[in-house]
């Protein structure tokens, strides 16, 4: 296994034609990422989620390997899904496919964001802790 060039892994998730109905009901939008959390083998740790009024939904999984994150515009059909991880082995696909069917997205697209460069963070600890 190569080791870890960076402290976290961010994979952002757009949503599109969703369920109006479904991405606006704070339950079945925690119920789905809870699920989503446990097939891509994530520790929850707690769930915060927040219906707007007069309309969509936020929330915050955390996990012990970092978070979920989601807002939801139902008026668009729209959800936007951001997933921070401590490393990138996760199986993090198996819980979007998930969402996606569970949401009825027409359709989604991914993107992946290195965080927390390894060689940054020590080039300059290294100089914080000289002086």
């Amino acid at each position: 296994m190569k080791p870890l060039q960076h402290l976290g892994y961010q994979k952002t998730v757009d949503f599109y034609g969703c369920s109006k109905e479904k991405i606006n009901s704070c339950n079945y939008v925690e119920t789905k990422l809870l699920e989503a959390a446990r097939l891509m083998q994530l520790t929850v740790v707690n769930a915060t989620i927040h219906k707007f009024s007069p309309i969509g939904v936020s929330g915050v999984i955390v996990i012990e390997e970092s978070h979920i994150a989601i807002h939801t515009w139902p008026e668009h059909h729209y959800v936007a899904l951001d997933i921070f991880t401590c490393n990138s082995s996760y199986e993090l696909e198996k819980g979007i496919v998930f969402l996606t069917q569970a949401f009825e997205a027409q359709k989604k697209e991914e993107n992946d964001i290195a965080r927390g460069d390894l060689n940054q963070v020590k080039n300059l600890n290294s100089s914080i802790y000289e002086n």
